[in-house]
């Protein structure tokens, strides 16, 4: 079957996953808690995505795996990182 097995490289991993009413604002405050860490990161290797409005708003923030900094912190809701620590 033609496409399979074909390499597409490395897959972003989710680091952080904000949702619901006020996503926003949860997002900017752990942008902020994070920032030396995201500074790191080269600006191909980041992706923030925006789905939704309103109260179903989602916002998903991914890095490929190869870019992923040490002291990044995921927040503090459950199933928001992929296998990062909680934000104390």
């Amino acid at each position: 079957m033609p496409g399979e097995l074909v390499p597409i490289g490395r897959r972003p991993k989710q680091v952080a996953s904000f949702a619901g009413p006020g996503a926003p604002a949860r997002f900017q405050a752990w942008r902020e808690a994070n920032a030396a860490a995201l500074a790191a990161i080269p600006v191909e290797a980041l992706r923030v995505e925006h789905a939704g409005f309103g109260v179903a708003r989602t916002i998903r923030i991914r890095i490929d795996e190869d870019a992923i900094p040490d002291g990044l912190e995921g927040p503090d809701e459950a199933g928001a990182g992929d296998g990062l620590p909680p934000a104390a």
